[in-house]
């Protein structure tokens, strides 16, 4: 989509500018959607998979609690010292994706 053909450098720079805002934020938290392409169904999607590989690899689980929804290709990283202060952050953040995202309906 970006003329590069190749999705690496997009995807590395995005997981660079969230470590970098990780690192300077100790409340981030971060949540993203595996956009089906034209031709597959928008559960498990091709990008939801080799995103929540790369969460996995650069966000620990010792300090994110990793939420992934298969149905729906979504991925969502909540620190979990913010899910102690929050209890109902996971909710709070997917009723905020429901009233952004048509998609979720």
């Amino acid at each position: 989509m970006t003329g590069l053909n190749e999705a690496r450098p997009v995807v590395n720079t995005c997981v660079a500018i969230m470590l970098e805002i990780a690192a300077v934020n100790p409340h981030a938290s971060f949540g993203f959607i595996g956009a089906a392409t034209a031709t597959e169904p928008e559960a498990n999607t091709k990008r939801f998979r080799f995103y929540k590989r790369l969460m996995a690899t650069y966000f620990s689980k010792a300090e994110f609690r990793h939420f992934g929804d298969v149905e729906k290709s979504t991925y969502i990283l909540i620190r979990h010292e913010e899910l102690k202060a929050h209890p109902t952050l996971i909710n709070d953040i997917e009723e905020g994706f429901k009233a952004t995202f048509d998609y979720f309906d």
